[in-house]
């Protein structure tokens, strides 16, 4: 048994300034982001806080040792005040502690009041302090069995080659082992099964739905994309769209049935393909003589937003064709992280295709062509531009919703933004175009309440809250403080929340899907407000009062169950 111990304490000891690291990233993963978390989700963003916290103790503990025995330092306490010392520190720590719960607590109650939440209850913190336990004695352990494998094959190469070159060989071999098995099995297995589950849904026809028989939408007998090709957001698509009477009724007058043409399948057809048959539904619904035809960039599995496609149908009286195609099927949050690419290409070449199209047409028998797009449907469908003056030379205005910081031509607008505006709502060119809006009433006034001018066309809207992590979620955060927590923070964000390195992303990276599960108005949840910027964007006067109006789109945006 004692022959075993001394193993046994290499292999259970701790670094104590990796533990002081560890705790203090603990403690600050608790801090308040955008959204108040799940139990689950802040005891994983704790236990990884807490491994990166660890990790960089042990790394700067190494580096203070082999610095002082170069420079041959050595500090020493007598043991008396080393006791006072070490009481004194955990006297300390133990109330820093408890102050820091009871602050985060707080403060994580008080973010959730601002977006009409429920805070975290007593249970549900104990819950995730002990996921976040059980995730950094998990990771600490892999990590210190494989330092063990690596020290046993140096030990194995050492006997036939100097020990410094059997060292350096055995941590590479161990390294390449560990990447090759990361990305090979566990990242691109791990894709693969989150694939064929996405294709998988997105062939599960949406319950209570049966082909439409309408010839103005796609999937209907007269159309030419059957309607087991559009996939189950496309068959809600095509189905979730009010008739002309229901037009009617909320508007008081007379209304044409409208347009909705949709493309799916992206596994049997290539983007320049569904383009040309979206394309081809146009012109077969004669799309191209309405008054506004409105290009739709999806997020990743098809979704097109319910108040979007119905704010333009009931603002035109029906007399409109919504075009969207479907060019993934794997969840946009995914499609983050793995593909950025390709939402960018699918935004690109539905837009090409439909406006090759619209310029073949005799310009005073054009209608209005106008974009849109939310979350990443927003960023795929900003990359069908070169930059701001050709989205405004091309398109004839456009709402974009929730659109991540790192897009492009938002991340243009928002550099060149007028000096006092802030990045949650920036002012560009004294909003003689575009305006950034996080609530309706921003379509006339800045955030601040400044009164625009003049809104000349083409117009477009960037609509985006304070506390939607979506919009925030950048990975430059991880190592940089953007300005939009620089700044005074938004209506709707906990003024506690700051930036704090590594910690901030993950805390974004959590909150993202929770977006939705706030009320209309907060986080990533879009919707009577598209009213009053889509209004705006077609001609209306900017700032009209469409309470009527939201009244009666409520009853086919959300019909009763």
């Amino acid at each position: 048994m004692e022959l075993h111990q001394p193993g046994l304490t290499r292999w259970w000891h701790l670094s104590s300034v990796g533990l002081l690291f560890g705790a203090a990233y603990f403690l600050i993963s608790w801090s308040p982001s955008l959204l108040p978390r799940t139990w689950y989700f802040q005891g994983l963003i704790s236990g990884l806080s807490a491994v990166a916290g660890y990790a960089l103790g042990v790394v700067l503990a190494w580096a203070v040792t082999r610095i002082a025995a170069v420079l041959r330092l050595r500090v020493s306490i007598r043991r008396e005040a080393a006791l006072v010392l070490r009481a004194a520190a955990y006297v300390f720590g133990a109330v820093l502690v408890v102050a820091l719960t009871v602050s985060n607590a707080d403060d994580q109650a008080c973010t959730a009041a601002l977006v009409h939440l429920a805070p975290l209850r007593p249970v549900d913190w104990v819950g995730a302090v002990a996921l976040a336990v059980g995730i950094m004695v998990a990771i600490i352990s892999l990590a210190r069995g494989l330092r063990r494998l690596t020290r046993r094959l140096a030990n194995a190469v050492g006997s036939v080659l100097p020990r410094m070159i059997a060292t350096i060989l055995s941590v590479a071999v161990m390294a390449t082992a560990v990447a090759w098995v990361s990305d090979n099995v566990l990242f691109h297995r791990g894709l693969e099964a989150l694939g064929a589950f996405a294709q998988q849904m997105d062939a599960t026809p949406p319950e209570g739905r049966t082909a439409p028989t309408k010839p103005t939408v796609s999937g209907s007998p007269a159309s030419r994309e059957a309607w087991s090709t559009l996939g189950k957001q496309g068959q809600l698509f095509v189905t979730n769209g009010p008739s002309a009477a229901d037009i009617a009724a909320a508007t008081g007058r007379p209304a044409k049935e409208p347009i909705r043409v949709y493309a799916g399948g992206p596994q049997k057809r290539t983007l320049p393909e569904l383009a040309a048959a979206v394309v081809a539904e146009l012109e077969r619904t004669d799309a191209f003589a309405r008054k506004y035809l409105v290009v739709v960039t999806t997020t990743g599995t098809g979704w097109v937003d319910d108040w979007t496609a119905q704010s333009i149908e009931y603002l035109s009286g029906g007399d409109c064709a919504i075009a969207a195609m479907q060019y993934s099927n794997v969840w946009s949050a995914l499609s983050l992280l793995t593909d950025t690419q390709t939402p960018r290409e699918g935004g690109k070449a539905l837009f090409d295709a439909v406006y090759a199209a619209w310029e073949r047409l005799p310009p005073g028998s054009r209608p209005m062509l106008l974009v849109s797009g939310e979350s990443l449907g927003a960023y795929g469908g900003q990359g069908a531009f070169a930059d701001v003056r050709d989205m405004m030379t091309r398109a004839q205005g456009g709402v974009w919703v929730g659109t991540p910081s790192f897009t492009r031509i938002a991340a243009d607008l928002t550099a060149a933004r007028n000096p006092g505006s802030p990045e949650i709502v920036p002012v560009y060119d004294d909003g003689r175009h575009i305006r950034f809006a996080s609530k309706a009433d921003e379509v006339t006034a800045d955030y601040y309440g400044r009164p625009y001018g003049a809104w000349d066309f083409p117009r477009f809207v960037y609509a985006q809250h304070p506390s939607d992590p979506v919009v925030w979620w950048n990975p430059a955060t991880l190592g940089a403080e953007p300005d939009w927590l620089r700044e005074p923070r938004g209506r709707d964000v906990n003024p506690a929340v700051t930036w704090i390195p590594f910690v901030t992303f993950w805390q974004l990276t959590t909150d993202m899907p929770l977006g939705h599960d706030t009320p209309n108005g907060f986080g990533h949840r879009y919707g009577p407000e598209l009213l009053s910027y889509w209004g705006a964007v077609m001609g209306d006067a900017p700032g009209r009062d469409y309470s009527t109006l939201i009244a009666g789109m409520e009853r086919t945006v959300n019909p009763p169950k």
